[in-house]
């Protein structure tokens, strides 16, 4: 029988998000009621670099696993750890190391702050956040490897693990995070992991503002979220075929940065 994994993906926690953000911040009320949901769960938090060595067989995977992520490193993370380590959860923090200090994101001191307390498994996003099945291989490698350099010499600790931006990749992007020395990679899909998933394309369901806890229970009960496929639907390859049109006209007229 397949053995469910939900991961969970959140962006920011906040209760006044920017505009361009509103759709994928979640407030902190909403947020403390979906780590109940969690902890009431009865999952086992896992971080992804855990979760990844199960589904290789080096290490067991609990009967009821679950992953919780935060993309591209907002500051309001910092805060939003400590409600899990108030419940006693695991969670993977995927950082876009070219955004550290603005405004609206971590600063280095409190990333090294929270690699020193343990607070989160750290990984990489990329230095700029681009869609990397969009890059000329030159640009992608720069993307992988000077983010997990970056990442590595401010929290002084190996970086395992690297989420996609925009979940965009496809074999060649997955190819090139390996090469570049990461033992897992996740990607979004919007559905449930299981223990057959890849481990350098792993799964995730996005919470989005407004999703109540209920709803939370649903998606960690394996309720009404589809199950991770192992290929690309004609739908995703279809998309990323007019993406590359649209950015190789950019590139020709001289739109694209």
């Amino acid at each position: 029988m397949t053995k469910l994994i939900p991961v969970l993906l959140y962006h920011s926690v906040n209760d006044r998000p920017a505009a361009a953000d509103r759709r994928w911040t979640v407030s902190r009320s909403d947020f403390d009621s979906h780590m109940d949901a969690v902890a009431a769960s009865g999952r086992v938090a896992m971080t992804v670099t855990e979760i990844a060595d199960a589904l290789r067989g080096e290490r067991p995977l609990p009967e009821r696993p679950v992953g919780i992520t935060f993309d591209d490193g907002f500051s309001d993370t910092y805060d939003a750890l400590a409600s899990l380590e108030a419940r006693g959860l695991a969670a993977t923090l995927y950082v876009t190391t070219g955004e550290l200090g603005r405004s609206d994101r971590l600063a280095p001191a409190q990333l090294a702050e929270i690699a020193r307390a343990g607070a989160a498994e750290l990984g990489a996003h990329a230095v700029n956040h681009r869609r990397l099945d969009e890059l000329e291989a030159g640009e992608l490698v720069a993307e992988l490897v000077g983010s997990k350099v970056q990442l590595e010499e401010l929290i002084g600790e190996p970086v395992h693990s690297f989420a996609y931006p925009h979940g965009a990749f496809d074999s060649a992007v997955r190819e090139r995070v390996i090469a570049a020395g990461y033992r897992s990679a996740a990607a979004v899909k919007n559905a449930l992991s299981h223990d057959r998933d890849d481990p350098f394309a792993l799964a995730r369901w996005t919470v989005t503002a407004g999703t109540p806890a209920v709803r939370i229970a649903a998606v960690l009960d394996g309720q009404t979220v589809p199950t991770a496929w192992a290929h690309d639907r004609l739908r995703t390859r279809a998309y990323r075929v007019a993406r590359r049109s649209r950015r190789r006209l950019a590139l020709t007229v001289g739109w694209d940065r």
